[in-house]
């Protein structure tokens, strides 16, 4: 079978005869002429592709290809069904069964897919440097976070994380007292619905409850989403993200999507958020003058925002009011989000599998006691709590996709190149899930993969919930300590299980959700 070589001239000749379809059935009214544009655009870019392809890397190996049946636009429209019906994770993980590294043109740019364990740590820590966030990540979330620490690079982003770092130390939140208030909030809710009979949306549940904990953390004052179920900050927040994690996947096309309600949903936020940084900067005007009139001030840094306001930014300047907002809500994506899917899914696990909640139950009752609040010497006792945590962190990663942009022509430790300018992604999701790693339970829920022997068969970057490298997450430790507290209180008073025939439906804007929330029955527990 011999193989033709394609030219630009059988391209133009292939466009010409394109574009007399299109002004035909433009003509009888059967077409859509901005849709047919974009398809032809993507055409155009997927043969320009090809052509590049067929010269060969100038080093290094070529990607395999993704499997189209039409230029790509068949792939394309799958992906897109598959997120507007909620089964983007499934899609892209079903990609992965093409090849461990994969390669194809999307309108304008050359995306990479990469979900071999050693070319994600290539490209998160050995050559992290050439791997930023990038002007399309940029450009989709600066209109929600500004140039906050999810969304900075160079600089900025190191000053931030270097000043923040000191403030996620495990010495900051040693206890459960950081979480008192507000578990009690959630204890109060669950009572009231055991009573009256209410199934629990857990997501929504966990949703308030960590963007109450986390502003408290951060900010040193709490907005009470628990206490107003319909919280205009909250339904803001969930909004923007849903439209910014659009807007990334349309690359330099993000002005397909409309805006909508977002200039709007910003403005919610930020009639929250600034009225908390001003009363924070009199707050410190206030303490200045006493510490110059000679009072000692023992809590000029008692919550990060504080903090911030006590030193400068990468440029050596106090930090301005739109500084410290963008700072605050990228903290307070990273602090919310993480701990609302990982104690969401862990009710999720835990009621599916009734045996490993008892045995989680009775490791916190030899080790906490039945109504005894745990400290930190307790929390790091729960052996088996913990096993629990990183099995659902691998089903349920809380940032299942990450992007970034190559700056410099780059060759993977599989021998394929990089192109400077692509972008590439990587799933822990996907990765977390390959049978090639974790084996043919791969998909099994199972805490005890975690245990003293099974857990040496875990290699380096098999497992990354929380990123790795120098991007690796400040809360971290935050995230685990505040979910071991947490259930280690739910569990001392609580059972529950998931209600019958309910599936969660995962998917991701920035970080995973249940598209379906998730829907859980408490009880008492009672031996």
């Amino acid at each position: 079978m011999s193989t033709q070589v394609v030219t630009p001239s059988m391209v133009s000749n292939v466009f010409s005869l394109l574009r007399q379809r299109q002004k035909a059935l433009v003509k009888r009214g059967k077409a859509n002429p901005a849709m047919s544009m974009l398809a032809l655009t993507a055409i155009i870019y997927y043969w320009v592709g090809r052509i590049r392809a067929m010269k060969g890397p100038p080093r290094g190996k070529a990607i395999p290809r993704l499997k189209s049946n039409f230029f790509m636009i068949d792939v394309g429209y799958s992906y897109v069904k598959a997120r507007a019906e909620g089964r983007e994770l499934e899609f892209v993980q079903g990609l992965s069964k093409q090849g461990l590294t994969l390669t194809t043109e999307v309108i304008g740019h050359c995306l990479i897919l990469v979900f071999e364990p050693s070319s994600v740590q290539h490209i998160l820590v050995k050559n992290f440097e050439n791997y930023p966030k990038g002007p399309e990540f940029h450009r989709a979330f600066s209109p929600f976070m500004g140039t906050g620490i999810f969304n900075a690079d160079g600089p900025a982003w190191k000053n931030q994380r270097a000043l923040a770092r000191p403030h996620f130390q495990v010495t900051e939140y040693k206890g459960a007292a950081h979480i008192e208030t507000q578990i009690n909030q959630v204890f109060g809710i669950l009572d009231k619905a055991i009573a009256s009979g209410d199934i629990i949306d857990v997501q929504d549940l966990w949703s308030r409850y960590t963007i109450d904990t986390a502003t408290g953390f951060l900010f040193g004052d709490c907005i009470n989403a628990l206490g107003v179920p319909q919280n205009k900050f909250v339904s803001a927040f969930n909004y923007t993200q849903k439209v910014c994690g659009w807007k990334i996947r349309l690359c330099n096309y993000q002005n397909l999507y409309p805006n909508g309600d977002f200039p709007q949903k910003v403005k919610d936020m930020d009639e929250v958020l600034v009225p908390i940084i001003d009363a924070a900067i009199a707050k410190q005007v206030k303490v200045h003058e006493n510490i110059a009139a000679g009072e000692v001030n023992e809590n000029a840094h008692d919550n990060l925002l504080t903090h911030f306001l006590n030193s400068v930014d990468e440029n050596g300047n106090p930090f301005d009011r739109v500084y410290l907002r963008d700072m605050l809500m990228n903290f307070l994506l990273a602090g919310r989000d993480t701990s609302t899917n990982l104690l969401t899914f862990m009710c999720y696990n835990l009621g599916k599998h009734p045996e490993i909640m008892d045995r989680v139950r009775q490791e916190i009752f030899e080790v906490v006691g039945r109504d005894r609040k745990p400290d930190h010497e307790d929390i790091k006792k729960l052996k088996f709590l913990k096993q629990v945590i990183n099995e659902t962190l691998r089903l349920y990663p809380a940032v299942p996709f990450n992007i970034k942009t190559c700056l410099e022509d780059d060759v993977l430790p599989n021998g394929y190149f990089i192109p400077k300018g692509s972008l590439v992604v990587h799933s822990s999701y996907v990765t977390h899930r390959m049978k090639e790693y974790w084996g043919e339970d791969a998909e099994v829920f199972d805490p005890d993969r975690w245990g003293p022997e099974r857990v040496k068969l875990v290699r380096p970057f098999m497992f990354f919930p929380f990123h790795a490298g120098p991007r690796i997450c400040l809360g971290q430790n935050f995230a685990y300590n505040q979910a071991m507290n947490t259930m280690t209180r739910l569990l001392q008073r609580y059972t529950w299980k998931v209600v019958d025939g309910f599936v969660p439906r995962p998917e991701s804007d920035i970080t995973m959700y249940s598209r379906n929330g998730m829907q859980i029955i408490f009880e008492k527990y009672q031996d």
